[in-house]
């Protein structure tokens, strides 16, 4: 048995190769040679040539609930023709994660391979309850191995990124973010969750995804030059800019709420500090 799985592996990897050898032959001539049209012309080529090996089949998304925030909101004010790359650099997230936004977005089955819309999507224009709705029933659709395998709303943080890392491969900090996104939607679509689930966070370094983000301007040292830059730059962050600070909070409903929960705190030790104050001043 041994000598037969170690004679058919070389068998296998050159039927790959010859399958990646013809998808190249026929996407030459069909890349130009700006940077953009590399750019699209080596993301295809890796969709098309995975589709052909058997091994995508699409994976939920993992990346910056307020992309997806931005979005339905778009759709609920006007209709969309072509989710194109274009589209969403300059709408909703710039560079090369616009590539991740559109897998994203293609998970969901709101748009096709070239960016046209789905007739999901179109179910998306309407507001209110029925946005809830048609939502509810596109996030079940999408996720339908997590919801045929896990009671949702029962259902432990752990149990869902365990699920995702066992069957899309992802690694654990990848699979806890793709969890955040989905408590996102399900809170989106008012799909019952439990609270355990509702308050999941990712751990995270602090350095690495900090909710908030706070620099005086006076003085500012040079290293955090680059970073003041970095955060006018970062659509993801909500900044409020006065004349000694810049204070910003990431655009996601769990980094609000812990914004909300640090300037309270701030501002009761403040009140505390001033009462103490003026007491020994009256004494």
């Amino acid at each position: 048995m041994t000598e037969k799985t170690s004679n058919s592996e070389p068998c296998m990897e050159e039927e790959k190769k010859e399958i990646q050898r013809k998808l190249a032959e026929q996407l030459a001539p069909k890349v130009g040679y700006s940077p953009e049209e590399i750019e699209k012309g080596v993301h295809q080529f890796i969709e098309r040539s995975r589709a052909s090996l058997g091994e995508y089949k699409g994976k939920p998304p993992y990346w910056r609930s307020s992309w997806y925030e931005d979005f339905f909101n778009i759709l609920q004010e006007r209709r969309i023709d072509n989710v194109s790359l274009d589209f969403i650099r300059h709408n909703i997230a710039s560079g090369s994660e616009a590539y991740k936004f559109q897998s994203g977005i293609r998970f969901l089955g709101l748009v096709n391979e070239d960016g046209s819309p789905t007739p999901d999507l179109g179910k998306l224009h309407v507001t209110g309850q029925d946005f809830k709705r048609n939502l509810a029933e596109i996030i079940r659709q999408a996720y339908s191995d997590l919801f045929d395998t896990i009671i949702i709303d029962k259902a432990k943080p752990e149990s869902i990124v365990n699920f995702i890392i066992e069957k899309y491969g992802y690694s654990r900090p990848r699979a806890e973010d793709a969890t955040r996104l989905f408590v996102y939607f399900c809170s989106k679509a008012d799909i019952p969750i439990p609270q355990e689930l509702a308050q999941f966070q990712p751990r995270r370094k602090a350095e690495e995804e900090r909710p908030t983000r706070l620099i005086r301007k006076a003085k500012i040292p040079p290293k955090d030059e680059a970073q003041l830059s970095q955060i006018r730059r970062d659509k993801s962050f909500a900044t409020l800019e006065f004349d000694d600070f810049i204070f910003s909070v990431k655009k996601d409903l769990h980094a609000i709420e812990f914004a909300r929960s640090q300037v309270n705190a701030l501002l009761d030790y403040l009140k505390k500090k001033i009462s103490e104050e003026s007491g020994d001043k009256q004494l």
